[in-house]
């Protein structure tokens, strides 16, 4: 691997390497998943220590380009996907937008009375029948998010979601208008089932997000909290600054 390194610089060696590789995957010479050389084998071709190159590759790894598997190797890491939050959006029209392929795989679908938190979201009575629409959410197969769905007043048929994949779709297509939405976000932990579906450790950090999604009248028709892999999402808040009287 051909790596142009100035010696005489005042930029670090690690540093000039992690830019090279940064360079390489932006303009998709590396590809996702795409593996890379080992330490071992670029310290050789480089002629750099092994420490150098751990140092490169670990700010290759904090900017989120690369994963490192024990035993497995180093890879070029799944891109992270943007979300803008001024926009009232399906996880398929997300993964789609991006030129990936989304999908899901079915984890419970069925009726159930809806429990004090499900009711408040929802503005019914607690007890009130919900379906509940659980789903593991993949892009390019790989497994990103965990969508816990409640919906009241509508009716899914599971086949036909499952052949589709976007419930707003179906929805939509069933004469629910989908107008707004309230969501909030948080840091959680993952707990050992949702890192087993998500394939990765206990504990690895994942972003919470709680919608609850209004009808043409206002009212709430669905509430979901869907739990995304942190090193896969990032979301952008658009902020105008209001000018005051007098203050400049």
């Amino acid at each position: 691997m051909s790596v142009l390194i100035e010696r005489g610089s005042a930029v670090p060696v690690y540093f000039q390497i992690s830019e090279h590789f940064k360079k390489l995957i932006r303009e998709g010479t590396l590809r996702t998943r795409d593996m890379l050389p080992s330490e071992s084998q670029l310290a050789t071709e480089l002629g750099v220590s092994k420490m150098t190159v751990r140092q490169a590759m670990k700010a290759l790894e904090l900017a989120g380009l690369i994963t490192r598997a024990r035993g497995k190797g180093t890879f070029v890491a799944f891109p992270r996907l943007r979300h803008d939050l001024g926009q009232l959006t399906s996880f398929t029209e997300d993964i789609s937008a991006r030129s990936l392929v989304p999908s899901a795989r079915m984890l419970a679908f069925h009726e159930l009375p809806a429990d004090e938190s499900v009711a408040e979201s929802l503005a019914i009575t607690r007890g009130t029948t919900v379906l509940r629409i659980r789903r593991l959410r993949l892009a390019d197969g790989k497994p990103v998010g965990i969508h816990d769905t409640y919906l009241r007043g509508v009716r899914v048929d599971r086949a036909e979601l499952e052949l589709r994949g976007s419930l707003y779709a179906l929805l939509e297509d069933q004469g629910v208008r989908l107008i707004s939405a309230e969501e909030t976000i948080e840091a959680v932990a993952a707990d050992r089932e949702e890192a087993a579906l998500l394939q990765i450790p206990p504990g690895a950090p994942l972003l919470l997000v709680s919608r609850i999604t209004r009808g043409g009248a206002g009212e709430p028709v669905e509430f979901v909290k869907a739990f995304y892999r942190a090193d896969f999402y990032r979301y952008t808040v658009r902020l105008q600054r209001e000018r005051r009287g007098g203050v400049r």
